[in-house]
């Protein structure tokens, strides 16, 4: 039987999966098409790019931000890896809907004179940066050797522990914290806006609700990524709940979440957040929840608190 935490812990996995699967109509758009090069006054710009993926057998998209002097200093460049969410891409953080990211990035390095870093964003189309059960689709991979292997060999970028940061918001913010806390030698500090935490022990108890449809939906998407029926030591190898009670590293955590989720009324989001942090509290140097009231999901909330993320993931730069 789940305690009642875990079952509370347990739903965002199978709300994200929907409201994922779900896209909103209308409305200005969530990612950019034919992308180019975005260049601020400043002189920094943000690129748009494609690598080959071994572990998936294809091309997939970036978007990089480089900063002022990039082409002149000589210098590496530390590195902040920001994943998106379920609807989104690697354009996303770009396009107005969201704000101006861009821009705010770079005020944020020159007005607070944080070390210039690179800030990459890959593709991470509906893979939940995780390799499924069945081996056919290794986004996790994807991900920890090919798209960091393409950041350190095309780019300028340091290639140690204090200079590698890693961020992202909902299915990225998951995303995120998973691969910090497995390769808690590889990085610094992780920052998660909006995560959808994945904890509980089997998560196919919960896929008999009272809408038939609705449940094989949510079992379709679930077994893309963990087995059907689930494989539970796969699922347990990925389930933050276990990764947290690890040897973390001394990795600084930051962890923001706004009330006004839209996905609240659905689901316990802000309980299952505060369960990770508690367990967090003994194994992490520098630990921090924000629960923000009445502010948004995703993107949005990235957009009002990038620069304490920013600060947040450069401080040890």
């Amino acid at each position: 039987m789940f305690s009642r935490i875990n079952l509370l812990l347990l739903g965002p996995v199978v709300f994200l999966l929907w409201a994922g699967a779900v896209a909103q109509r209308g409305g200005p758009p969530r990612r950019l098409v034919d992308p180019e090069t975005i260049r601020l006054s400043s002189g920094s710009r943000v690129e748009f790019r494609s690598f080959h993926s071994e572990s998936l057998s294809k091309d997939l998209g970036y978007s990089v931000f480089l900063p002022a002097g990039y082409d002149s200093s000589g210098k590496t460049y530390p590195v902040v890896y920001f994943l998106h969410g379920m609807n989104n891409d690697h354009t996303s953080w770009c396009v107005g809907r969201y704000g101006s990211l861009p821009e705010i990035v770079d005020k944020t390095i020159r007005e607070h004179s944080l070390t210039e870093f690179v800030m990459a964003h890959p593709s991470g189309e509906r893979g939940y940066y995780t390799d499924s059960a069945d081996g056919q689709a290794l986004y996790e991979s994807a991900f920890q050797n090919d798209f960091i292997k393409e950041i350190e060999s095309r780019f300028r970028a340091r290639k140690e522990r204090a200079g590698r940061a890693i961020g992202g918001t909902s299915m990225g913010g998951y995303g995120a914290l998973k691969l910090a806390f497995k390769h808690s030698s590889f990085y610094s500090a992780v920052a998660a806006s909006s995560p959808i935490v994945l904890m509980g022990d089997d998560p196919s108890e919960l896929l008999t609700g009272p809408d038939p449809r609705r449940s094989q939906f949510f079992s379709r998407l679930l077994y893309q990524v963990y087995g059907n029926p689930v494989d539970l030591e796969h699922w347990k190898a990925n389930n933050l709940k276990t990764l947290a009670k690890g040897n973390l590293n001394s990795l600084r955590v930051m962890m923001l979440y706004g009330t006004a989720d839209r996905y609240n009324h659905m689901i316990p989001m802000e309980e299952g957040i505060r369960e990770l942090a508690h367990l967090l509290a003994d194994t992490t140097a520098d630990n921090q929840l924000h629960i923000y009231e009445s502010e948004p999901h995703g993107w949005e909330l990235v957009g009002e608190h990038l620069p304490e993320i920013l600060k947040f993931l450069a401080s040890g730069f």
